[in-house]
C-alpha cells in the first residue's frame, strides 16, 4: 500500500505554513505544486524560470533519463506561483541561476532541502501514521487525481512513467466508484439513441 495524505492531512500541514514571509510563500507555493501536478520533487528542484507558462498553467519537467514532458497546473496554483515569481522569489546569488524556487540567500534548492522542509512542516502540523515528505505528496497527488475523475492515461502521462503498470497501482489504491465512473461514461447511454418502437417490431 502507497501512503497518501488525507484531507484532513493536508489543510492541517498548509494551516501552519507562514504564507506572511517570503519563504513561508515559496513552501506553500511548493507543497501545492507537488500536490497538484504529481511531479518528483528532484523535478520541481530542477524547474527553471523558461520551463513555467504561468498564462497556458504548463510546466516543462526533466524526469528521469532526461526525458522532458509538460504538465499542466491548477489555476490555483499558476496564481500562486506568479505571486511568489513577482513578490516574494529573492534575488538569485548568481546572475545566471534561473531555478524558479531559491533559497532566502538566492542559492538552488535542492532535494534534502526540501526533504527537510516538508518534515518540519510535518511535525509542526503534528502529522502521523504517514511519512511528510515530498514523495508522499507525489502519491496523494495520483491517487487524488483519480478519485476526482482523472483518467489513468493522462495520470501516466503526468507522472512521467514509462508503463503503465506503477499507474494501475494507484487505480487500485484509489478504489474508484467503476459503477459511478460507468454512469458518466457509459459509450451507449452517451449515443443519445431513439429507437421507434415500430422498427422494433418489424425485426421481430
Amino acid at each position: 500500500m502507497i501512503p497518501t495524505f488525507t484531507e484532513l492531512q493536508i489543510r492541517s500541514l498548509l494551516n501552519v505554513i507562514d504564507t506572511a514571509s517570503p519563504e513561508g510563500y515559496r513552501d506553500y507555493t511548493m507543497i501545492l505544486m507537488l500536490l497538484d501536478t504529481g511531479i518528483r520533487v528532484s523535478e520541481l528542484a530542477g524547474l527553471r524560470l523558461p520551463d513555467v507558462s504561468i498564462e497556458d498553467g504548463l510546466l516543462k519537467v526533466l524526469g528521469k533519463g532526461n526525458k522532458e514532458r509538460v504538465v499542466p497546473m491548477g489555476k490555483q496554483v499558476a496564481r500562486h506561483l506568479w505571486r511568489y515569481i513577482s513578490h516574494c522569489r529573492p534575488e538569485p546569488a548568481m546572475p545566471r541561476l534561473d531555478r524558479v524556487f531559491l533559497t532566502r540567500e538566492g542559492g538552488s534548492l535542492g532535494k534534502d532541502r526540501l526533504d527537510k522542509i516538508m518534515r518540519a512542516y510535518g511535525r509542526k502540523a503534528e502529522i502521523t501514521g504517514v511519512r511528510s515528505s515530498p514523495h508522499t505528496l507525489r502519491h496523494t497527488a495520483a491517487v487524488t487525481f483519480l478519485r476526482n475523475g482523472g483518467d489513468v492515461f493522462s495520470l501516466q502521462r503526468m507522472l512521467g512513467h514509462a508503463t503503465l503498470e506503477m499507474t494501475r497501482r494507484y487505480c487500485e489504491l484509489a478504489d474508484v466508484d467503476v459503477k459511478r465512473a460507468h454512469m458518466t461514461a457509459s459509450p451507449v447511454d452517451n449515443l443519445d439513441l431513439h429507437i421507434g418502437h415500430g422498427r422494433n417490431k418489424a425485426t421481430r
